[in-house]
């Protein structure tokens, strides 16, 4: 939260000295339909186009533009920030709540109590995000948690891959959720469908918890991060639409979600980038795929490594489907 009262979420985990990456969500509105506990009303804001104008219209101070990468950014100044709701001490509140929470609250504390049980992770590992973290939740709320570091991802989700079964009342989406959620995250998309249907019931780290949608946020520690925000010099190359081989996808769980590619053009690309969640889990490590987002150059100043990288997600009609899917309709 800043000391004007708006409401950030922090994208990534690098980030610059003295400001944090982070795009706008709740802002204070009389007639917005989200209020906490002491009476004040917030909007949440959806779409990204929108959040840019918010802010260049009214809070221009939060808009910044980074001259080693060209282009312009939503941050928060560290002097600008009231304090930091962090996702674990969000958790451990729940659950010294007892039994004086909602069934929304109960649910999540439920799932975090599953999650732990059956995977062995701790629960310093995990944290409640979304509306729930900010006390800003409405009847149409998720579940949404967030999962700390490289190991305990992966342990959940290897734990989930195949026995989602035996976790009780955790559900993947299918049926009439399913095509929800598909129309919900993909409308710009309506041309593949059925395609997005299938990859997204095939999604673990999200699907229903009781009768609510969850989603699980995979987040690498700074420390098992390699670079430096400072360390890169990044050239914006504008929208690019290519086609590639997915050779890795082993990232592809965290956010930002990675995937190695291969391509036989001259962008010669090494990877596909999103801070979205959309595109985690997507497509997976021996499918040709084609792709749509902002291509970059990217230089490490220290290491005198350069590579291209297509990014994901800033745009609503960016899109990540495996060419056999397209070729289907």
């Amino acid at each position: 939260m800043t000391d004007d009262g708006l409401l950030f979420e922090v994208k990534g985990v690098v980030h610059p000295r003295d400001r944090v990456i982070a795009y706008l969500r709740y802002v204070k509105d009389e007639q917005g339909d989200r209020q906490t506990r002491s009476g004040t009303r917030f909007r949440k804001v959806y779409n990204l186009i929108e959040r840019d104008e918010i802010l260049r219209e009214k809070y221009p101070q939060y808009l910044w533009l980074d001259k080693k990468r060209g282009r312009q950014f939503q941050v928060v100044p560290r002097n600008r920030i009231s304090f930091v709701l962090n996702p674990t001490d969000g958790l451990r509140q729940l659950f010294d709540m007892g039994s004086h929470i909602s069934d929304l609250e109960r649910a999540s504390r439920d799932l975090a109590e599953l999650l732990v049980d059956k995977t062995g992770v701790n629960y310093s590992d995990i944290g409640l995000t979304g509306s729930q973290l900010v006390g800003l939740s409405s009847h149409k709320s998720d579940i949404d948690l967030v999962v700390y570091g490289s190991k305990p991802a992966r342990k959940i989700h290897s734990s989930l891959k195949g026995k989602f079964d035996s976790f009780p009342e955790m559900i993947q989406y299918q049926g009439d959720p399913l095509k929800m959620h598909v129309k919900f995250r993909w409308e710009k998309h309506e041309q593949w469908t059925k395609a997005l249907q299938k990859i997204e019931s095939q999604k673990i780290l999200q699907g229903l918890f009781r009768s609510y949608d969850f989603f699980i946020r995979a987040v690498k520690l700074p420390e098992e991060i390699d670079y430096k925000y400072e360390d890169l010099v990044i050239r914006d190359k504008g929208i690019q639409t290519i086609n590639g081989t997915v050779t890795d996808d082993s990232d592809s769980i965290f956010t930002p979600c990675i995937y190695t590619v291969e391509t036989d053009d001259t962008t010669r690309i090494k990877r596909l980038v999103s801070f979205r969640g959309r595109f985690t889990e997507h497509v997976f490590a021996g499918e040709t795929v084609e792709a749509r987002g902002r291509l970059e150059m990217v230089t490490n100043v220290n290491t005198d490594e350069s590579f291209t990288q297509l990014v994901l997600g800033e745009d609503p009609l960016d899109y990540l489907m495996p060419i056999q899917t397209i070729e289907e309709g």
